[in-house]
């Protein structure tokens, strides 16, 4: 799939993200296009954004140690250094989703307990301070490292990628994976992939992924 062209792909988008409970009604997404970030707009309404005609996101730039103005979501500044960090990444949901957000509550690195959490999202998910200082963003960043979502303390957790189908996927396959760990813990008898196994099943499916889109791109 290919990145986001404009930032009406994204807006068109956004009421099914939360009919789906992977956004808040008035949660936050972005898409990055050149050298911009588009954001929803602080406490707006998705659903009513969704339906305009014209874009309604606001632009910043991509550029560190800016100062935003006042309708810019606080979550900009975790968007900003994930997209800075990782240049692979054009688009950013901040999950809301039940058991998403139930886990990053718990505080515990989540493992996948099924193929396609490891294959999509990464070996584990792990749960960081939901902070958007410049400590906190650091820490933002180290811990997502090669994968596509990071738990925000108590807050759910930021899914990216490439185009916006991949990041749903990253969102319902989170969504899927901390249901599994959430079950595992209340019922007992789940038993995560182990580690060397989960990267070597994250790296056989980048590496097909890869050539997929380039062949998707010729």
């Amino acid at each position: 799939m290919k990145a986001p062209d404009s930032p009406i792909d994204l807006q068109k988008f956004l009421p099914q993200l939360v009919k789906e409970g992977i956004l808040a009604k008035n949660g936050c997404a972005s898409v990055k296009i050149g050298k911009s970030i588009w954001i929803t707009p602080k406490k707006a309404d998705l659903n009513t954004i969704g339906k305009k005609a014209k874009n309604a996101l606001l632009e910043i730039p991509l550029e560190e140690n800016q100062i935003f103005p006042k309708d810019i979501p606080d979550e900009a500044a975790q968007h900003l250094a994930l997209y800075i960090a990782r240049p692979e990444f054009s688009v950013i949901f901040h999950s809301t989703q039940e058991n998403v957000t139930t886990c990053s509550m718990a505080g515990e690195t989540v493992r996948p307990y099924l193929d396609d959490m490891a294959q999509i999202v990464g070996p584990n998910a792990k749960v960081v301070p939901n902070a958007k200082d410049e400590k906190g963003l650091k820490k933002i960043v180290s811990a997502i490292g090669r994968r596509n979502a990071v738990y925000l303390q108590n807050a759910g957790a930021l899914c990216a990628h490439k185009s916006l189908d991949d990041a749903h996927a990253v969102c319902m396959v989170l969504e899927k994976a901390s249901k599994a760990f959430v079950e595992s813990r209340i019922l007992g008898g789940g038993k995560p992939v182990p580690w060397l196994e989960a990267e070597a099943i994250r790296f056989v499916y980048q590496r097909k992924y890869s050539k997929q889109a380039e062949k998707n791109r010729g």
